[in-house]
């Protein structure tokens, strides 16, 4: 804070000051000549103060008549913070021909041109920024930021001199202009803006357009300065492999080879998947240089060799896809490194399974079928009611004949129907199947009220609501809203951006009708419905039960978030709400120890969820272990993992992995900081999935243009970065508070003038002027 104050002279009627000053000089002037009358036959120089008194009286009344005010105006400067964040990521150390070269001349890469523009040159951009704004210097490290310099408060707080280029070098796996860009900036307040130096290859998790619009009611800018060329150089490169994660032996594996052509037309190439040098597939393409092209692929996987016998995951496969120009006469491209990918698959043993059973074919259950059945990763049964009467109605034909038979499922979705219309013991097997199975339940309510009936069957502590006000329900429409408490549940995200998504559900296709309930003592309340009065009723309600999880949905109107999406929303909330209540899946169990990771197939530098399931001898549910996974990589120990309870199932313990690195790794368990690891072993294999920052060489103009807009910022071309300085003005936040004197009205103004009236008196009797 640099606070200055200045002190100006104004009157009330706001009279010029010029004119006023001058009539009370002028009748000081003419009071002084009229006094000089008297003395004018005394030569004693001294007989002109009173008239000096007088006229300097007479001119601060004249002054006082016109009300002279005093007015203090102190300006309080805040400087704006400057946040400038250098993309440090492996696509920086490409060269540009960005002007035209000597012969022989080596081009600087992306990177050492963003030092030029912030270090070098007159008056180096860092310098003049940090002249006006606190300024801080950062290093985009793939999901890390990494802070290298600051000086705030005009120069009070500073790291250090101030640098004269980055000592980081871009070699970062991975692009992330989100979660990156939200640790440099931190609290989004206003009188900040984030400068980026980036080509604008984001190819991480989250979305940037979506973090720059949560910026935009904070009046925080990003002003996006685009290094790299927008001409694609001459280059194939593989940009993504579609394929499943596990298929049967006898299947077929299937997807898509995407791919980056910018080399000249006419050129032969071929994509090729192989595996320890057997071909499975192959196709020959001509280049056209017009950008992104995909190719389906199919094979048996049966066709893939088997495993190498040191492989510890036998029932892993890997293949290549390989990308390339045939012939030896063709144009170079700009880099080779861009080419091929490993993808790893497993050979599925068995699907997760779910039973759906409805009292109806309503719209949501007929949707999440649908979802389910195309999933490659469920197995799913359904039934709907028939109303037939007896015992050989269709839902107790569809439930499992034994309760063996009905622990092999993982996930229950119960619709709008009566217990009744199962047996009596069903109903027992399904609370067994969720307090001791550890098996998943979704309870979907409906219009004709039925499922109310559960509350007082001998399942009654599975549900986690008790029914209020009108059996009829409330009507729509009605706007869907997230609690605080849907924080700490990712299945309820419908955006890869937490703030995104908070503002998202008010925004999905309202309801038309909910079930009105209130949820029992240890259940959390994850989503609200509110009428256009604000009234709030619960929509989705969870509770744990025993070693299993019990989720509640008041509304069937779910499917409405189809609304000209499609299944872009409704899809994916069924699924992730499946994989998160249903029993945690486990690829290595014993009887007492289970091990399982969250997905089958991760890449390099993702990070992989572990959970562990400890039982006892008896089979019992162990809920108070501390232990600890130990992850091996390619033999070695790499980190000792501390797992956490998972707050879903009982039982059941959790940790997230550091960034995993291509190759081998192995998953050990031990049940407490004494106890030896366990013979069961879970084996992992990272893909090398290839550089992503070199599958696009140009720079993304579009995305950096729309972050920019989205805030207020602009983008800029590196050669326009000198215009950054004047953007950033408005930036330097200026508080004015002005305090007035009224000088016509205060006590020294009227003292000043008896003083001088009372001096000129005394002098007169002094001098025998009277």
């Amino acid at each position: 804070m640099t606070p200055t104050t200045e002190t100006l002279l104004r009157f009330t009627g706001d009279w010029p000051l010029l004119p006023v000053v001058g009539v009370a000089l002028a009748l000081a002037v003419l009071m002084y000549l009229l006094y000089r009358r008297e003395i004018r036959m005394r030569p004693d120089p001294w007989v002109r103060l009173p008239a000096v008194m007088r006229s300097l009286a007479v001119f601060l009344i004249v002054l006082a008549l016109a009300g002279p005010v005093l007015r203090h105006v102190t300006t309080t400067r805040q400087l704006g913070r400057v946040v400038i964040a250098v993309d440090a990521s492996s696509s920086m150390k490409l060269t540009d021909q960005v002007d035209a070269k000597p012969a022989g001349a080596q081009s600087k890469t992306r990177f050492q041109r963003a030092q030029d523009l912030l270090f070098t040159g007159t008056k180096p951009l860092v310098k003049t920024l940090a002249e006006t704004s606190d300024v801080e210097l950062i290093a985009l490290r793939g999901p890390v930021a990494q802070r290298l310099w600051w000086r705030r408060q005009g120069g009070k707080d500073m790291s250090g001199e101030m640098p004269s280029r980055i000592d980081v070098q871009p070699d970062a796996a991975t692009s992330d202009l989100d979660q990156a860009l939200r640790q440099a900036l931190g609290p989004a307040t206003t009188g900040s803006a984030l400068v980026v130096l980036t080509d604008g290859q984001h190819n991480a998790a989250g979305s940037p357009e979506e973090f720059s619009l949560s910026l935009k009611d904070s009046a925080v800018p990003v002003f996006s300065i685009g290094l790299g060329t927008e001409v694609p150089p001459p280059d194939l490169s593989l940009v993504d492999v579609t394929a499943p994660e596990a298929v049967f032996t006898a299947e077929r594996v299937e997807g898509l080879v995407s791919i980056r052509d910018s080399m000249p037309p006419n050129l032969p190439g071929t994509v090729r998947i192989e595996s320890q040098g057997k071909t499975l597939w192959e196709q020959a393409f001509t280049t056209d240089g017009k950008g992104d092209r995909r190719f389906p692929y199919s094979f048996l996987m049966k066709e893939m060799p088997e495993p190498a016998a040191t492989q510890a995951d036998k029932n892993l496969r890997l293949f290549n896809v390989v990308i390339g120009i045939a012939g030896e006469q063709t144009t170079p491209e700009k880099t080779r490194a861009n080419n091929s990918r490993e993808v790893a698959l497993h050979l599925l043993q068995k699907k997760r399974k779910l039973l759906l059973l409805d009292g109806r074919a309503r719209w949501e259950t007929r949707y999440a079928q649908n979802h389910f059945e195309r999933d490659e990763r469920w197995s799913v049964n359904v039934a709907f009611d028939d109303y037939k009467a007896g015992t050989a109605n269709a839902l107790e034909k569809a439930f499992p004949a034994t309760k063996d038979d009905l622990f092999t499922f993982d996930l229950i979705v119960l619709g709008d129907f009566s217990p009744a219309r199962l047996k009596p013991e069903h109903v027992e097997w399904l609370r067994e199947f969720v307090e001791k199975r550890g098996g998943g339940l979704i309870m979907v309510d409906g219009a004709r009220g039925y499922l109310r009936d559960w509350a007082k069957s001998k399942a009654a502590g599975l549900v986690p609501v008790q029914w209020t006000g009108d059996p009829k329900g409330m009507v729509g429409p009605l706007t869907w809203q997230l609690t605080a408490e849907a924080e700490r549940a990712p299945a309820l995200r419908l955006s890869d951006s937490p703030s995104a998504n908070q503002t998202l559900w008010p925004r999905l296709p309202p309801a038309m009708w909910t079930s009105t309930v209130q949820p029992l003592p240890g259940a959390q309340v994850l989503a609200q419905l509110s009428t256009a009065a604000k009234q709030l009723t619960p929509a989705f309600v969870f509770r744990s039960v025993g070693a299993g999880a019990v989720l509640y949905v008041a509304s069937d109107e779910l499917w409405r978030w189809r609304y000209q999406v499609a299944d872009l929303h409704h899809q994916r909330l069924w699924v992730q709400m499946a994989a998160w209540i249903a029993a945690p899946p486990f690829q290595a169990e014993s009887k007492t120890v289970a091990i399982g990771t969250d997905r089958l197939r991760y890449g390099a530098g993702e990070q992989g969820e572990v959970r562990v399931r400890l039982r006892n001898a008896g089979g019992e549910i162990i809920a108070d272990a501390h232990p600890r996974a130990f992850l091996i990589h390619e033999g070695t120990d790499a980190a000792t993992l501390e797992l956490e309870p998972d707050p879903t199932h009982a039982g059941v313990y959790r940790a997230l992995t550091p960034p995993l690195k291509p190759g081998e790794w192995q998953v050990a368990v031990a049940e407490g900081p004494q106890s030896a690891r366990s013979d069961v072993r879970l084996t992992l294999r990272v893909a090398d999935t290839g550089n992503q920052e070199l599958a696009s060489l140009t720079m993304n103009r579009s995305m950096l243009e729309s972050m920019a807009r989205n805030t207020g910022g602009r983008f800029l071309r590196e050669e326009q970065a000198g215009e950054l300085p004047g953007l950033l003005q408005a930036l330097d936040r200026k508080q004015s508070s002005t305090r007035e004197t009224l000088l016509w009205s205060s006590w020294w103004w009227l003292g000043t003038i008896i003083l001088l009236l009372t001096i000129e008196w005394l002098m007169r009797k002094k001098l025998r002027l009277v």
